[in-house]
């Protein structure tokens, strides 16, 4: 169950990032609003997964797939590169979580 929560939380943190990115700096106040209400969403279900599982695990898959697919998503979506340095970064943070896992 554990992991599920922390799925729902990934999910929610990105499209309440995309919504604040559309949201042009909180100047359009829907996308803004519900952006900050998805990633309050985030929170919520982080704190669940957190009950089943290492804190340390929890937060470095979160946060390391939501920057690896944020940053996929911001290339897709809004046409922002990523360039080799980045794609490394993004393999270093992978690795990490892996590596964290693995312990």
């Amino acid at each position: 169950m554990a992991l599920l929560w922390l799925a729902l939380a990934v999910v929610l943190e990105l499209g309440g990032t995309y919504l604040l990115k559309l949201s042009d700096g909180l100047k359009r106040r829907l996308p803004g609003l519900l952006g900050i209400v998805l990633v309050t969403g985030a929170f919520a279900a982080l704190a669940q997964a957190i009950r089943g599982m290492d804190l340390s695990v929890a937060y470095a898959v979160w946060g390391g797939a939501g920057l690896v697919l944020t940053a996929i998503i911001g290339a897709l979506a809004f046409g922002q590169r990523i360039h080799l340095t980045g794609w490394l970064g993004i393999m270093l943070v992978i690795a990490g979580v892996v590596a964290l896992k693995l312990m």
